[in-house]
């Protein structure tokens, strides 16, 4: 299955389903004063605004200060009147969601009758808070270049234009670093409900990104809060029709390809808002009653690149490895080597064990497979092997192009329909209601056949999404925010394979034959599936906010509760997953063997299958959090911001008690009551039971003070500052809630022994039946096996970060200001992959081979060993009882044992951001964002695992768990965005060709626009697949660059067609790692390639009628077909090169590549 399509299916089914509930509700302040620049109390202050019915009133205090919160993003009339004053009234105050914004008024002496009116923009400064935040408009969203790219557009593509926001290779925003946070660490709300669906650009009326010391009423998010907000109905009826349309015709030719990918897209859909006047019940004097409603349709075949992947040669399939640079070893002649000498240099003569390499039919064609050998004849392989396409592509790695392109999406076939309502009660209550529903059909492409696709897709699923909104206003200083939430996610998983298991064997011995085996290898791409997921998560959520506002201080007192399930049943890899590894065929210590001949011969390295009796489960978890702020006007120029916030995030448990985890304390009677047992939670599972229904203690300290100053130096110019802790949810990577059902199920495993030379057993003789199957409720049951879900106790200790900032802010013109500043993040207790339990001290590699030796029954010592407890031996199924094993704090188990929500990572980030903005005003808009910084972390992604598929974690031995901190997989020093909107002055009211008639329905109405990324390259890292170690030191071989040489082969650029861009000779010898683990870093200060990437459109507006418009529109992205060769986050970090310095194809291109220029039509139509 493809890594990018895993990640993205993981990402949507495990970002946090917090449902976090907040106001996104903005506010306007300002102080009211007499021409003489005294205050002025008592004044009466209105604001309403100028589309629909919101209205907000209030008196100006003692100091002549006033405060109107809670106030919908909208378009504002501030109205001012006083006795003795003219009134005062200011049109086209437009406020963003989560802005504080400052409007000052001076009232001139007069009669309250005469008005004087001015029209004017508020100051985009922000006077208020501390917070680092940014917004983009309504305008903007549906101006600016969005593609169609495998799935609906979606706004949240936006964020990427902030400072301190870095979205990689992808611009997908959910696979961002905001601030140096973790990846996948930040909030996404919608209407103030937290949102796990893409923010559809016509239902989005707005987006606001919070990233540093944002406001007490957010929570569960160390990083940032992409806030979002629904349009909503107006005074008049507004609506329209668009279709986007992509096509492979209009695409340029993706690099190292041959041909374009065939890519047909449809985004389609209309919408229309406005006042419910015809219903008498909604629309009366005191009532106003508002609707919009949005509905997109997406249709999708092929896409816009196609994957590279790796295939056997013709000659391998029939056994003929002369192609191979290694040589390939019959298992069968293995012996230990009786002239070994662990004290003299490694070489094919001096290894532990030895073995005869195959030599063809006539014993003289080396690395040849003779065609008579009964084991050829014997083994399944070909059976799936005949379905293998052969290479087209050049080489013996990344060499098949897949026939078709295929997307980064699971669906193809989307319907989505977004609702709301608006009711105003008087001046007193505002309710909103929205609704998003999404249904879905599977993406059925392939890269390879179907019968052996390792795709995942999804049967038809849906999404729901609803909230109510209620704003009340006591009085005109007491106002009351009440949010409801609910969301439900179903989806169910499963393999494309599916269609044909009974085209290949069924593997006998394994729980069920439903879906094909899934085959993986070392150097090959896999082969089939064994996916069965499904799930939902029905989640409430509950918030309240009051505010208060009493003379200088604003306070703000709310909580919120959340009730979060998550109904899984899964009968995955019942049909059991087999690896084939290199070593089978290959001798220990030297680069040899090739998984495709150890597959031809049937030897597994090792295999698992799942037995269930209980595939249903439910996982349930609570949070609430508390919080209590207050903004306070110590003076005219001077705004200071206080607040606490209380967290707590309740451990998963399930609604049954049908769960089991590791405690690492608890006697294991199976195994001489050592440390270490198989507990079940709650009370009702006799001894077996923990006695708490979760093993983490619950974390009552999640007390996060905020912190915050506003200091006006003048009208135009503002410094800000600020400090606060900010805590994150009590995140469980993995699918399942962090519930695990061992004991009711049980997942069966079996390794290679002798280091890896020794099959776990022969695919054709079935999966070995030498195990009890489920249910077990035994303290002992996974003895022998992989351990139980560990979760460390004290996991709940929340992961939280540090925030700071300084920053200035000068506004130069009415809509033109710089903003530049200092922001710092330092995170604790990050999710992490740092720490295993099991792991072997790298010490004992001293004992080198003797590590691999193997206790025999009855044996009670060996190489000066202990047995760990007797029977030990005999219990040994899902890994060989060795000196290496028999070493380990658990011996009992045979895995390194990660917790599953381990939180012991760390980062600091510090930066330089500035923000050059120019609003929208004259037909013109100018974003520009630059960010210099630098991120040092050991823990990069809250999905702490994913990461491992790369080998950029989990590759530290935790005895030396210092050599885990460096650079960021992601750290880009430099970043710089650039967007802009621009009507072009031509045209009726422009000018140049000004004048009306045909000439304007030719040269009026057209606007360009364009979005501009660059930025540096990304740390590279390296590794050595061919690593002669334990897998019980739980590391990998890391090689060092030898002093004084470049790694590198190409400077200055790299092409693929003049070889590798890495230079073998700089690196510590393949020969080096034996008992060795290198002396590399983790990550490098070496960097990859930077990205730089233009996307631009240009649009045709013609007028109908008066209020009728036409707009034709035609984007391009990548529009000067930049290739470039960037690390992607999508693909858990992996490089566009081969890193394994033990490759042959080490340094070579892997196919991985930015997308090439693509070209999108689009048409509205808008009244």
């Amino acid at each position: 299955m493809r890594r990018g399509v895993w990640l993205s299916v993981l990402l949507v089914a495990l970002l946090p389903a917090s449902g976090l509930a907040q106001s996104s509700n903005a506010t306007i302040s300002g102080t009211v004063s007499d021409p003489t620049g005294a205050v002025v109390p008592g004044a009466e202050v209105t604001v309403s605004a100028e589309s629909m019915g919101a209205v907000g009133k209030t008196v100006s205090g003692t100091d002549g200060s006033y405060t109107l919160p809670n106030l919908p993003q909208a378009t504002y009339r501030l109205e001012v009147k006083a006795k003795g004053f003219e009134t005062f009234a200011q049109t086209g105050i437009l406020v963003h969601l989560n802005e504080a914004v400052r409007v000052p008024v001076t009232l001139r002496l007069g009669e309250a009758r005469q008005t004087i009116e001015v029209s004017a923009a508020a100051s985009p400064l922000n006077y208020e808070t501390p917070a680092i935040k940014g917004a983009i408009g309504k305008q903007e969203i549906t101006e600016l270049p969005l593609q169609v790219a495998g799935g609906q557009r979606s706004s949240a593509a936006f964020v990427g234009l902030l400072p301190g926001v870095n979205v990689m290779g992808t611009g997908d925003a959910f696979l961002a670093r905001f601030n140096g946070g973790q990846l996948w660490s930040d909030e996404a709300t919608m209407d103030g409900v937290s949102m796990i669906e893409g923010l559809l650009n016509q239902t989005v009326g707005e987006i606001s990104v919070l990233t540093s010391n944002y406001d007490v009423q957010y929570g569960s998010s160390p990083a940032a809060v992409i806030v979002a907000s629904t349009k909503s109905g107006t005074n008049e009826f507004h609506g329209g029709g668009y279709w986007f349309h992509r096509n492979s015709a209009l695409n340029a030719r993706q690099f190292g390809v041959a041909d374009r990918p065939f890519d047909l897209e449809h985004d389609t859909g209309g919408y229309i808002g406005g006042p419910i006047k015809f219903l008498p019940t909604f629309w009366t004097r005191r009532k106003k009653s508002y609707f919009f409603v949005n509905f997109e349709a997406y249709r999708s075949t092929g896409a816009t690149t196609k994957p590279i992947l790796t295939v056997p040669t013709a000659k391998m399939h029939q056994g003929d490895f002369s192609e191979w640079p290694y040589p390939i070893y019959d298992p069968d002649t293995t012996h230990a080597n009786p002239a070994y000498n662990p004290n003299a240099a490694t070489s094919a003569a001096n290894l532990p064990y030895l073995r005869q390499q195959f030599m063809g039919c006539d014993g003289a064609t080396p690395n040849v497979i003779c065609s008579t050998d009964p084991r050829l004849a014997n083994s399944l392989a070909q059976d799936w092997l005949k379905f293998v396409p052969p290479p087209n592509l050049a080489g013996l790695s990344s060499n098949f192009e897949s026939p078709v392109g295929l997307a980064s999406s699971l669906t193809a076939h989307t319907d989505q329909w977004d609702i709301r309502g608006d009711q105003y009660i008087g001046d007193n209550d505002h309710v909103s209601v929205t609704h998003h529903y999404r249904g879905s059909l599977p993406f059925t492409q392939h890269a390879f056949p179907a019968v052996i696709d390792t795709n995942n897709t999804r049967i038809p699923s849906y999404a729901e999404l609803s909230r109510l909104n209620w704003d009340h206003t006591f009085r005109s200083n007491l106002l009351n925010h009440f949010a409801f939430g609910f969301l439900d996610y179903p989806t169910q998983v499963y393999n494309s394979s599916d269609c044909c298991v009974k085209q290949v064997p069924e593997i006998q011995g394994v729980f069920s034959h439903t879906h094909e085996p899934s085959l993986s290898f070392s150097e090959y791409s896999g082969y089939g599936g064994n996916a069965d997921f499904f799930s939902r998560r029905p989640t409430w959520v509950w918030n309240d906010m009051l505010t208060w506002v009493r003379g200088k201080h604003s306070l703000h007192v709310g909580g919120e509760f959340r009730d979060a399930n998550y109904p899984t049943q899964s009968e995955a890899n019942g049909s059991g997953s087999f690896y084939f590894s290199d070593l089978n065929t290959g001798l220990l210590g030297i680069p040899s063997g090739n998984a495709m001949a150890s597959f031809l011969l049937g030897d597994v390295s090792s295999a698992s299958s799942t037995f269930y009796t209980l595939a249903a489960f439910r996982p349930h978890a609570d949070a609430w959090g508390l919080f209590i702020g207050d903004n306070w006007k110590a003076t005219p120029k001077l705004n200071v911001t206080l607040g606490v916030r209380w967290d707590v995030f309740q451990p998963s448990v399930e609604d049954g008690d049908r769960t089991s985890f590791l405690d690492p304390v608890g006697p294991n009677p199976g195994a001489g009551n050592r440390p270490g047992r198989m507990a079940f939670a709650g009370t009702k599972w006799g001894e077996a039971s923990f006695g708490r229904r979760h093993p983490e203690q619950t974390f009552y300290k999640g007390i996060g003070p905020r912190v915050g100053l506003a200091y006006s130096i003048d009208p135009k110019t503002v410094v800000r500052g600020g400090y606060g802790i900010f805590f994150e949810q009590n995140f469980y990577p993995g699918w399942g809630g962090g519930i695990a059902t061992d004991g009711f199920n049980g997942t069966v495993s079996f390794s290679s022994s002798l280091g890896g030379l020794q099959p776990a057993f022969l695919l054709q003789n079935g999966f070995p039946q030498n195990f009890t199957p489920p249910p077990f409720i035994n303290p002992s049951y996974l003895n022998g096996q992989s351990s139980p879900n560990y979760r460390p106790f004290d996991a709940n200790n929340l992961p939280r970060a540090q925030q700071w900032n300084l920053t200035v802010e000068h506004q130069f013109t009415e809509n033109f200001y710089i903003s530049a500043g200092y922001v710092g993040n330092h995170g604790l207790r990050l999710t992490s992959y740092l720490d295993p339990i099991n792991a072997l001290d790298p010490k004992y590699l001293s004992l080198g081979s003797k590590l691999y030796h193997q206790f025999q029954p009855g044996q009670t010592t060996l190489d000066g060993v202990p047995i760990p407890y007797p029977g030990w031996v005999e219990q040994m199924q899902g890994c060989a009882p060795s000196v290496a094993q028999a070493l380990t704090p658990y011996p009992q188990y045979c895995n390194n044992i990660y917790g599953g929500n381990e939180n012991i990572g760390a980062s600091t980030y510090n930066a330089l951001q500035v923000k050059v903005e120019k609003r929208m005003s004259r037909g013109f808009w100018l974003l520009t964002s630059y960010t210099w910084s630098k991120t040092i972390t050991n823990a990069d992604s809250a999905q702490s695992a994913a990461t491992s598929w790369s080998a950029l974690s989990g590759v530290i031995s935790p005895f030396e768990r210092h050599r885990n901190k460096g650079l960021a997989a992601d750290d880009v020093p430099q970043m710089l965005s650039l967007s802009l909107v621009y009507d072009l002055p031509f045209g009726a009211g422009k000018r140049l060709l000004s004048r009306g008639g045909v000439l304007n329905n030719v040269v009026g109405g057209w606007q360009a626009s364009t979005v501009f990324r660059d930025q540096s390259g990304a740390p590279l890292f390296f590794r050595s697949g061919f690593c002669n170690v334990p897998t019980q030191v739980a590391a990998g071989c890391i090689p060092g660059v030898v002093p004084g040489a470049s790694p590198f082969a190409q400077f200055g650029g790299f092409d693929p067609g003049l070889g590798p861009l890495f230079n073998r000779a700089a690196f510590e010898p393949v020969s080096s790692f034996n008992f060795d683990l290198g002396q590399g870093s983790r990550i490098t200060n070496y960097r990859a390639f930077g990205y730089h990437n233009q996307d631009f459109g240009i649009s045709k507006t013609t007028r109908v009628t008066e209020k009728v418009g036409v707009e034709i529109r035609v984007d391009a992205f990548n529009v000067w077909n930049w290739h470039t060769f960037t690390i992607n986050s999508n693909s858990g970090f992996g490089l566009p090169v081969n890193n394994d310095v033990s490759s042959p194809t080490f340094g070579f291109w892997n196919g991985a590549v930015s997308a090439p220029r693509n070209i999108q039509v689009g048409a509205k139509i808008v009244f």
